[in-house]
């Protein structure tokens, strides 16, 4: 493999263009956006939990107010809606279909719509926030210049991961949003050094260290488990060979969490809508409604009634796996699909009792790993407000992006090492 990896050199150019891109793309998320007022965002973030998320897809360029501060939000934003809407208007799903020219045509108007998001959100939080204290002069020009810089950017992002995809290594966006997440660790790490490992001895700190370590790995080997368990539904097809008639049996594979982390993404929005909302008024914190929605109020003891926001967050995740579901995996088009190949599951009539066995599968597997997600979505809840930490980037959703994008990367990987072995092979023959 190191190898191949040694003796191609258009490979060796897609990887360092990558990472090139990624790091050129780190520096402009520390580089702050001229005119802002820099600490604005990080007051507000250190008193509501629910921003967290968007901070660290962001790359902290919400905290720090940097000229990336959107990040490529809006284009995951736009790609999550149109896929949902293909469900909706079928004429849309049905480009997706349309091969190579199909998923270009579809990736133009995820940028598209992206980039029509990202120019509302760069207007409003310059408006919105910039009259209660962002921009150092609320003046027009200042409130222009400061818009345009966010959806220059925003657009700059969202090119950057699509010139990867195509022209360089890996899923672009994915890589781009990883190395966000990433950079939220140091943050992340001083904050569990404060809390936990200040002023202690070496021996306590050695033990601390060594559990805080045991944790992290634990959490996310769970999370890699629950995105690569799937379930095998044994699929029949029947031949003729040299006049007998064969039966082959192959299988249709269901993973735990075939929606991965959208379910979650769209969740965790719904939920942040309030709290953003919020900020464009004065004393919009003291309404019940708004604390609930603040996942830094959940699980409190003091104010048990503000869990009610956990409860809504937990029924959002379970009702976005299956809707997702319901659209990557429709049980009448995998029927169609079946019968077309003449593949059949065993002792299941085709029609619509296939449908129907499907669904009943689908239920239970989808429920599960919909319950799983739950349970590494609500870890950073329950950290921030037991041990009283700020949300964690190696916790929650964003481990699962981690993961994924980690798996997805070096699936890619080894399939491109494994086609340049192949080639090598043929070609000494």
């Amino acid at each position: 493999m190191l190898k191949a990896l040694k003796n191609k050199k258009d490979f060796r150019k897609k990887l360092l263009i990558t990472l090139g891109i990624l790091a050129v793309i780190q520096i402009a998320s520390g580089i702050p956006t001229p005119g802002v007022n820099t600490a604005y965002f990080r007051l507000l973030l250190k008193s509501n939990g629910t921003l967290g998320m968007l901070n660290a897809l962001s790359g902290n360029g919400l905290q720090s107010l940097s000229i990336t501060m959107l990040s490529i939000t809006p284009y995951i934003t736009s790609s999550i809606i149109l896929q949902l809407m293909c469900s909706i208007i079928p004429s849309l799903g049905e480009i997706q279909k349309d091969g190579e020219t199909g998923r270009k045509k579809f990736k133009m108007y995820t940028v598209i719509l992206g980039a029509a998001l990202a120019a509302i959100e760069a207007v409003g939080f310059a408006v919105g926030f910039g009259q209660r204290g962002l921009l150092l002069s609320y003046k027009w020009y200042w409130v222009l210049c400061v818009s345009l810089i966010w959806f220059v950017m925003a657009i700059v992002l969202m090119l950057a991961g699509e010139y990867i995809e195509e022209k360089a290594f890996g899923n672009g966006i994915s890589l781009i949003l990883l190395c966000n997440i990433l950079s939220s660790y140091p943050s992340d790490f001083s904050s569990v050094y404060t809390r936990f490992l200040k002023s202690k001895t070496p021996k306590e700190m050695a033990l601390r260290i060594a559990f805080i370590s045991i944790c992290v790995i634990l959490l996310f080997v769970f999370t890699v488990v629950i995105q690569e368990t799937e379930k095998r539904l044994t699929v029949r097809y029947s031949g003729k060979l040299q006049g007998c008639v064969t039966d082959e049996d192959s299988y249709f594979p269901i993973k735990l969490c075939p929606g991965t982390v959208v379910p979650i993404i769209l969740a965790s929005s719904i939920i942040s809508i309030p709290s953003m909302v919020a900020l464009f008024w004065e004393n919009s914190n003291k309404y019940w409604f708004v604390k609930a929605m603040d996942t830094s109020n959940w699980f409190s003891p003091a104010h048990p009634s503000y869990s009610v926001g956990a409860v809504i967050y937990f029924l959002l995740i379970i009702g976005f796996s299956y809707f997702y579901t319901q659209y990557i995996l429709n049980p009448l088009e995998i029927s169609n699909q079946l019968s077309r190949s003449g593949g059949v599951f065993p002792d299941i009539t085709p029609g619509k009792a296939t449908v129907d066995y499907i669904k009943s599968e689908l239920k239970w597997i989808i429920g599960l790993g919909a319950l799983a997600m739950c349970v590494v979505a609500f870890i950073p809840c329950i950290l921030s407000n037991v041990f009283d930490l700020s949300k964690l980037s190696f916790a929650g959703s964003s481990i699962i992006i981690i993961t994924g994008v980690f798996v997805e990367t070096k699936d890619k990987f080894l399939a491109e090492i494994q086609s340049e072995l192949n080639h090598s092979k043929i070609s000494l023959f």
